[in-house]
């Protein structure tokens, strides 16, 4: 068990070491939920909480594949912020403080419909972070 402190709350996860060679099958998922988000940005059909929802799938596996590289147990969460918890504070990718704001679309917003007035900036600002995280990793794996 390990412990992540947020605050004055202290959470408790289950965290599991992976063989690094899992990091790269990690990138390539990740890979595929980036160009989903590109697909549903280009597209006026559906609902544009998918576009947050999978740009958020992006950043959580892209700080997940580099965990499993660099050797770090991996907390059964998906909560970005315990995830960054186990990244050196100067090694987040540009745009790591901005991701926080896109967990909502892994939960709550999943299951609302149109709360929420997302405009074209909006949408291409998740994207950016989806494409800045992903980059990220790519460039630690293949180092």
């Amino acid at each position: 068990l390990d412990e992540s402190i947020r605050g004055a709350e202290v959470v408790v996860t289950n965290s599991q070491r992976f063989k690094k060679e899992y990091a790269k099958e990690l990138l390539m998922i990740a890979k595929g939920d980036l160009e989903t988000t590109e697909v549903l940005i280009a597209s006026s059909k559906g609902r544009r909480e998918n576009i947050c929802f999978h740009a958020r799938q992006v950043v959580e596996k892209a700080v997940k594949a580099v965990l499993v590289h660099r050797e770090v147990a991996i907390p059964f969460t998906h909560n970005l912020e315990i995830l960054f918890d186990r990244l050196k504070k100067d090694d987040l990718f540009t745009g790591a403080s901005e991701s926080s704001a896109l967990s909502e679309y892994a939960t709550v917003r999943r299951y609302e419909e149109g709360t929420l007035d997302l405009d074209r900036e909006d949408l291409e600002a998740a994207y950016k972070i989806a494409q800045s995280a992903f980059q990220w990793a790519e460039r630690i794996i293949k180092a």
